[in-house]
């Protein structure tokens, strides 16, 4: 889709009627916008909220302008017009107010840095810790935890939540490789669920836009300019608010981060001594360009960047994928069958995991399906043109994954669980550039092989040795959360290969 020369702003229904909701180019009437807009609470009910938003609604390739109170979005749901967004006019656009919302659970990473300069300098010095070469050496303990995982579960003797054994599986893989300790020590206090769910309210209910808009006055006031764009102040901010809305949520963040913090202070006066862990390598950074290291500080808000985003959306990455292994027996016998083929009874390492193609396809088509994130905020700062809609600098969009990865238009049988869409031989450019799992331009998750070799190594050694499957007929949807994980216990029972039952 080309953008229009003219950029017009005329919008269906017209600005003179009241509508909730208005599209560029796809002729909806007033009455039809508010049919649609009163059926969102149904769909909340529901939990189809966002598959609601978007696919069911019309016009997936334009622009659609959504009114709540006190703000107004521009939704996007098109690969082509993210892709402009995210990469051909990236720099047209910062993050949202809402990543410093993020940044009050997870520290100012780079997942949450809104200011380019910090984030490229940052980058530089994690670029390196995650190279193909460098995390290839993670592996064993990978497939060391997954193993201790298939232990408890032929243990259990009984069906077990496979969400909260997922959680702690990646749990004890951010122990092993991250902190070079072990998953029953300080990091057992890491319990990131409600925060989670603390940080959802807070972009629900919009309250980080009156927050920025305070700390920008603050720092305005307060800040000499050269050091207004990397101020903390707008995160201390937000804190505060969190504070006064959810206390007890923010005593566990406390927790979480001084446990982080002892971790650090042990491997700097060397009661921690192994350094072969991602805690070390920060520890070792130095950027090459300005000669500058992490302070403890920045570690501790990498790390904490790292295990939110990391942990929490590969664990439920996992659960989803049993699930859905479950309900489609023939992509599970499959499965097994290149598992068996490709590993032939030993142990999988790093070099296996470009020969497990389909075992990655599976985690992919998950990840399709059920993406990490639910939407990425983007604010305008330069004039622009989207599907012939003029953006003006200030404007709020949300890019909705589920509209790009749910888009009919590239995605045949768009709703249905099909990892053949992501076989090497199957992938087309509109696919590649319709996968946003792990974002697109130049904020694409830097972590990301990191995250692929956990997955599919957790996979392949659980799979290769029990089978799990479901012992609830309860409805299973995905939370209204930030990561969307089940909304209620995923009960399954595993069993060893050998005893499987037949696939149905």
């Amino acid at each position: 889709m080309t953008a229009s020369a003219t950029g017009s702003t005329e919008l269906h229904p017209p600005r003179w009627q009241p509508a909730p909701m208005r599209w560029h180019n796809t002729p909806v009437t007033w009455r039809e916008s508010w049919r649609l807009a009163l059926g969102l609470p149904k769909r909340v009910r529901e939990r189809t909220i966002m598959q609601y938003l978007a696919a069911d609604l019309p016009g997936q390739d334009d622009v659609l302008v959504a009114r709540l109170p006190m703000a107004k979005f521009v939704i996007v749901r098109s690969p082509e017009l993210v892709r402009q967004i995210l990469v051909t006019e990236h720099q047209k656009y910062v993050r949202g107010a809402e990543f410093d919302m993020l940044a009050v659970v997870f520290g100012q990473g780079l997942v949450t840095q809104r200011d380019d300069r910090l984030y490229h300098r940052n980058k530089r010095l994690v670029q390196p810790i995650f190279a193909r070469s460098a995390i290839d050496q993670f592996d064993v303990p990978m497939v060391e935890a997954a193993q201790e995982t298939v232990r408890r579960l032929r243990a259990a003797g009984e069906p077990v939540d496979v969400g909260v054994e997922m959680t702690r599986l990646m749990l004890d893989i951010v122990a092993r490789t991250m902190f070079g300790t072990d998953v029953d020590g300080p990091i057992s206090k890491f319990k990131l669920e409600r925060l989670l769910k603390l940080f959802g309210v807070g972009v629900a209910t919009n309250v980080s836009r009156p927050l920025r808009a305070l700390s920008t006055w603050l720092v305005r006031r307060t800040e000499k300019p050269e050091r207004r764009a990397g101020s903390r102040l707008p995160v201390h901010v937000m804190r505060v608010g969190s504070w006064m809305m959810a206390p007890h949520i923010m005593y566990e963040l406390r927790g979480i981060e001084k446990a982080v913090a002892g971790i650090i202070s042990d491997h700097r006066e060397g009661r921690i001594t192994r350094k072969d862990n991602l805690l070390g390598l920060l520890m070792a950074a130095t950027d090459p360009e300005t000669g500058h290291s992490y302070t403890d500080l920045e570690i501790r808000d990498e790390l904490m960047t790292f295990i939110g985003a990391g942990m929490e959306t590969s664990a439920t990455a996992l659960t989803w994928v049993w699930k859905l292994l479950d309900e489609h027996p023939e992509v599970r016998a499959r499965l097994y069958e290149e598992l068996d083929t490709v590993l032939s009874g030993r142990t999988p390492t790093a070099a296996d995991v470009d020969k497990l193609v389909w075992t990655k396809a599976i985690f992919l088509e998950t990840m399709r399906l059920h993406p990490p994130i639910m939407a990425l905020s983007k604010v305008a700062v330069a004039e622009d043109v989207l599907a012939g809609y003029r953006i003006k600098p200030g404007t709020t969009l949300m890019i909705s994954m589920h509209g790009v990865h749910g888009n009919p238009r590239v995605w045949d049988r768009a709703r249905e669980f099909d990892p053949t869409r992501y076989l090497p031989e199957n992938m087309t450019r509109p696919h590649r550039e319709a996968s946003l799992a792990f974002g697109a331009g130049k904020r694409i998750c830097i972590a990301q092989n990191f995250a692929t070799m956990e997955v599919v190594l957790s996979i392949a050694t659980i799979a290769q040795q029990v089978d799990l499957r479901l012992a609830t007929n309860e409805p299973i949807r995905p939370q209204l959360s930030f990561i969307g994980a089940p909304d209620k216990p995923l009960l399954m029972r595993a069993v060893p290969r050998d005893q499987a039952p037949v696939d149905r």
